[in-house]
């Protein structure tokens, strides 16, 4: 690949290359850690190179099939490109925009030691603003010799400190405002921490995992999944992390500047200019005012399990309620929950109703009382499930949404992971007979994880629902049955898939001959602008995505949106 302008930091006088041995799906499909190739676009110097693991490479097998071929670690070590080389495609790309007029997405290859070869040139689409006085990558990121501890990168951006180094939640009270929490990985009840930190480090986890989800929520760069930062990094080591390259490096950056892929907040008042709604994901009340000020129609997805967590200070609820707490846990909620529907009034807030799994409800204080141990917790005891199996904490948690509702009518209620029509019917009866049901005006909308979905839509149709919201992260585990959190298997996890591509699609055609509303909450339609076209061409009625992803999300919507009005104006 080939991009004529920094798709991180949106630099357009930078060109960046990735590049890996065998075909491009490796690095397409980011199968491998390609290298990376920083080329200053006006002289064509390279002025940063970062070498990847590549830990393996597909080639043309003789059966005209494709065939995987594992790579030695010294192989996979070892440079994709010459300097020449990289200067070749440069030139290339460059001339690719040139032509075009507009920065370009390149596919290039080189076959056995012959010239470079132009695969694939598309418009770039999620570019925002440069952040100000940024200058590239190559200032947030060293060279790839400086570097400590290598991941995913999870959340956008650039912070230093010391490390803390904790094995447990109960050490947090150990972590000093400003410095970088190193950990094997989080839970909920890591949020107090994590407030604190100025980033996250994690050994385990993807980019759908609770370090990611949290740090783009409150703003902090996240590197997960680096397998050992807990025993290369030390407590009190000075190091700067960079949330988008995933790299953690010694000391403090040269710069103060904070590399950023987001915008300044545009005016509040709804997402105009799109014909696809654009909603926001939040789970915390901080910063809620300057969320609500960016050009969203409204909220998508309100993460119940954060705001608990906040409200309750790390509580599981049913200690709460056995301390005698019941009128403090509705009373904390509504207050948490209040913030946020009254910062986005008259806007939609569609709040999904509490889906911790029993391993996260067990590490909140008290949980180990009341929840059973799972093996596999992920396809375990949660979700519609749980509410019918535990009516008396559902129907609290639905008393809270009615005293939160009668101030601020905006809000509606989300049921996760529905597995079977009949656990749906008991669940809908349960909010029917409360306080919340006999409200006028609530929409009572599904998540569509789970693929009985694709089966059963016109059922759940029957039942009164009003909409369906696609998460696409439990989806694409299920289709694909691989567990999204798991580091080992994250090169399968892909959300473009065609068999899930096929049953997003499904899920979609259907809502619409049903009448439902259809939504899809996750960073793939901003990250990935295949994927969004794809939902935009299935008629998808609205995306949401993290706060830090609507600029993004709403170029790659635009655009989507754009051609296909071109396609039409061709046809007609």
């Amino acid at each position: 690949m080939a991009f004529t302008a920094d798709p991180v930091t949106s630099d357009r006088g930078r060109i960046v290359i990735d590049a890996a041995f065998g075909q491009g799906e490796v690095v397409v499909g980011g199968r491998v850690e390609p290298d990376t190739y920083i080329v200053d676009k006006q002289t064509l110097a390279l002025v940063d190179r970062r070498i990847g693991t590549k830990t393996h490479k597909i080639v043309a097998a003789e059966d005209h099939g494709d065939e995987r071929v594992e790579l030695s670690p010294q192989e996979a070590g070892e440079k994709v490109l010459e300097d020449a080389q990289v200067v070749e495609i440069a030139r290339l790309a460059r001339s690719v925009e040139d032509h075009y007029g507009v920065p370009q997405d390149v596919e290039w290859c080189i076959a056995a030691e012959g010239p470079v070869m132009l695969v694939q040139t598309r418009p770039i689409t999620t570019l925002a603003s440069p952040a100000a006085g940024s200058s590239g990558l190559a200032e947030s990121t060293a060279a790839a010799t400086d570097v400590v501890a290598r991941g995913l990168g999870a959340s956008p951006g650039v912070a230093d400190g010391p490390v803390r180094l904790l094995r447990e939640p109960s050490e947090g009270s150990l972590l000093q405002r400003g410095e970088v929490l190193v950990a094997p990985m989080t839970n909920p009840d890591w949020l107090p921490t994590m407030r604190r930190a100025a980033a996250v480090v994690t050994d385990q986890g993807g980019i759908t995992c609770h370090a990611a989800i949290v740090s783009r929520e409150l703003g902090i760069p996240c590197v997960v999944g680096t397998r050992h930062a807990t025993t290369t990094l030390a407590t009190g080591q000075v190091v700067t992390v960079d949330g988008s390259a995933g790299t953690v490096t010694p000391g403090r950056r040269s710069s103060p500047v904070v590399v950023t892929t987001a915008s300044p907040a545009p005016t509040a008042g709804g997402a105009t200019d799109l014909g696809t709604r654009l909603y926001v994901n939040v789970a915390l009340t901080d910063h809620i005012e300057q969320v609500a000020a960016l050009a969203v129609d409204g909220v998508g997805l309100l993460r119940a399990e954060f705001l608990v967590t906040e409200a309750l200070q790390g509580r599981h609820p049913r200690a709460v309620l056995a301390a005698g707490g019941r009128e403090e846990f509705l009373s904390a909620m509504a207050t948490a929950l209040s913030t946020i529907t009254r910062a986005f009034a008259p806007r939609p807030v569609v709040y999904r109703t509490m889906d911790f799994r029993t391993n996260e409800f067990r590490a909140l204080s008290g949980g180990a009382d009341y929840e059973p141990p799972e093996h596999n917790p992920m396809i375990g005891y949660r979700g519609c499930y749980r509410y019918v199996r535990e009516p008396d904490l559902f129907s609290l948690e639905l008393e809270l949404l009615a005293r939160v509702r009668e101030e601020t009518p905006n809000l509606h209620v989300m049921i996760p992971f529905v597995r079977t029509g009949w656990e749906l019917e008991a669940c809908l009866e349960l909010i029917d007979a409360s306080p919340l049901g006999r409200q006028r005006g609530l929409l009572r909308w599904i998540m569509a994880e789970v693929p009985s979905v694709v089966y059963r839509l016109g059922e759940y149709a029957a039942m009164g629902i009003d909409g369906v919201s696609i998460g696409s992260n439990d989806l694409t585990q299920l289709v694909l049955g691989v567990d999204r959190d798991s580091e080992v298997c994250r090169e399968l996890f892909d959300e473009e898939d065609p068999a899930v591509l096929a049953a997003i699609g499904q899920i979609i055609g259907e809502c619409r001959r049903l009448g439902l509303t259809s939504s899809l909450c996750g960073q793939a339609p901003s990250n990935r602008p295949a994927f969004a076209e794809h939902l935009v061409r299935a008629g998808i009625t609205s995306v949401s995505v993290n706060p830090d992803a609507v600029e993004s999300a709403r170029h790659a919507l635009g655009a989507a949106e754009h051609r296909l009005l071109l396609e039409a104006a061709r046809r007609g």
